[in-house]
């Protein structure tokens, strides 16, 4: 498709070896739905393959990075069935955004009440 993109090990997955790739954040919304597209074929394959060979489907995951507050990336996992659920009411921008304001929450966490003024 002409995409340009990164792929490094994932050594921190568990106990299965992965792979993340990344593209640009800029891609066209019309390149990401087919890219989705082939992701759910790929999925579907593999856990044909898997169940074919009796192994079963260990491991069904997909990641989303974010950047802490010290700069560094982290990968947040999580199902790719609810992340392909996600994405048919939310755009992948709307994901990130939602995932970026979660790990923002968490690095910088607020006790307070959750309805108060804003004057205050």
């Amino acid at each position: 498709m002409g995409i340009e993109f990164e792929v490094e090990d994932d050594e921190n997955f568990g106990s299965v070896q992965g792979e993340i790739v990344s593209i640009a954040d800029e891609t066209k919304d019309d390149v990401l739905d087919e890219l989705q597209v082939l992701y759910d074929k790929l999925q579907e394959e593999l856990e044909r393959i898997l169940e074919q060979n009796g192994d079963g489907l260990m491991m069904n995951a997909a990641g989303m990075q974010t950047q802490l507050k010290d700069g560094t990336m982290c990968t947040l996992r999580v199902e790719s069935t609810i992340v392909t659920r996600i994405l048919t009411v939310l755009e992948f921008d709307e994901l990130q955004t939602f995932i970026d304001n979660i790990a923002r929450s968490v690095e910088e966490p607020d006790f307070g009440h959750f309805c108060k003024n804003r004057g205050e």
